[in-house]
């Protein structure tokens, strides 16, 4: 290959491989059958299929199906110079694109400790390791819970149930929980000594198949939906804060 070529091809993002195979194309002129091909680049016929198609997928090398057999020939060379300047206008394109959004990336970075950090977990088994992080990394040993209470003691069994409250109240970590003034919700207020727990009622017909706990600086919000259970936990100061003052409003008035 002409060292002028090969300088060329390089300054388009061709690697070793694609040049040597288009360099093989470029100077037969013609269609060539694979092994031809790879003989001439010195590669084996797997690589040569692959290199093929990525210089198919550049628009630089093309396939003819003729009586069954497939040969590949490289661009006109005299249409060279019209593909450099069509990927000069794409790299151009390119280049305004990324000027326009390098100042949304310093944003993030000047900003990227305070973002949210947010976490998803999906299903019944992560929804009980969402909860583990309420116990494990409860620095404050608080928790500050709205309960769908109905709908907790449907989703879960009562085995991880009680594993959850004993492994709670075990850690030391005291708990506040406001549910709908149901049958379940005073079932569960006989075991408030039991699970260093205080339960508050909220009226009966505001009822909700879901549960959000706080604690630290996280809110958790897990929702019961019994096709597509899932859990968001999110780690903010200011969301936090002010999750908590609302739920320390919302405990002042309920029963």
């Amino acid at each position: 290959m002409f060292p002028e070529l090969k300088k060329v091809l390089e300054g388009i993002g061709l690697h070793a491989k694609q040049m040597t195979v288009l360099g093989v194309l470029l100077e037969s002129g013609g269609p060539m059958f694979v092994s031809s091909i790879g003989r001439a680049a010195k590669l084996n016929r797997t690589t040569t299929y692959d290199v093929l198609k990525e210089l198919s997928a550049k628009g630089l090398a093309s396939q003819i199906k003729k009586e069954g057999a497939v040969r590949y020939q490289s661009i006109a060379v005299e249409l060279l110079p019209a593909y450099l300047e069509r990927r000069r206008e794409a790299l151009e394109d390119s280049k305004k694109q990324l000027m326009d959004i390098i100042p949304q990336i310093k944003l993030l970075r000047a900003h990227g400790k305070s973002l949210p950090k947010v976490q998803f977990f999906e299903g019944v088994d992560g929804l009980k390791q969402a909860y583990e992080d309420t116990l494990e990394n409860n620095k404050e040993k608080r928790l500050r819970d709205i309960t769908g209470i109905d709908a907790a003691f449907n989703l879960f069994d009562a085995a991880w149930i009680e594993y959850y409250l004993k492994k709670r109240a075990r850690l030391g970590v005291q708990c506040v929980d406001l549910v709908p003034d149901t049958d379940w919700g005073h079932k569960s207020k006989l075991d408030d000594e039991k699970y260093i727990r205080t339960t508050k009622f909220l009226p009966r017909e505001h009822g909700f198949d879901a549960e959000v706990s706080i604690y630290d600086n996280k809110v958790g919000i897990f929702s019961y939906a019994e096709n597509n259970p899932v859990a968001v936990l999110i780690e903010d100061d200011t969301i936090s804060h002010m999750m908590k003052t609302l739920f320390d409003f919302m405990a002042k008035n309920a029963t």
